[in-house]
């Protein structure tokens, strides 16, 4: 019996001698860099004649690897293509801006080696006035697209 109680006194002792340790230190993570989106010609749904407006269709593509909330679009010069010169594009006016009624959009992240797109209706946001001239008949008009956005959740 006496040496059991020391064979279980040497086993308390060796768990109780067990030593413990921690540690301080840093670590380091870094922040990537945005990358701008595009913004390209879409199909329109609507065709634009004088005393009309019509929607101005583009496909905002993200490079980023997170979605990105498009708040707003902002709207410049309105062209004519080549083949439609003699348009008076002075009868052809934009929109300042689109906001799609308040709720902006929502352009997904990147995936894998594919930027998240989606394809953007500025309802009505283009109008022509009724001094539009014949060489408009059959016209496309590019608008410059300026998106204001922000990574979102």
């Amino acid at each position: 019996m006496v040496v059991t109680l020391l064979i279980a006194a040497s086993a308390i002792g060796v768990a109780i001698a067990a030593w413990t340790t921690g540690g301080t230190g840093s670590g380091q993570a870094s922040a990537g860099t945005a990358t701008a989106m595009t913004i390209s010609a879409g199909t329109p749904s609507t065709n634009l004649y004088p005393t009309a407006s019509a929607d101005v269709a583009a496909v905002i593509s993200n490079p980023n690897p997170y979605k990105v909330h498009v708040s707003s679009v902002a709207l410049g010069a309105v062209t004519v293509d080549g083949g439609h010169s003699g348009c008076n594009t002075a009868s052809v006016t934009v929109a300042p801006t689109a906001d799609n009624s308040g709720s902006g959009w929502d352009v997904p992240a990147k995936s894998g080696g594919v930027n998240g797109s989606l394809n953007v209706d500025l309802v009505g946001a283009i109008s022509m006035t009724n001094a539009a001239n014949d060489f408009c008949q059959g016209a496309t008009f590019t608008v410059a697209l300026t998106a204001t956005g922000a990574s979102t959740p």
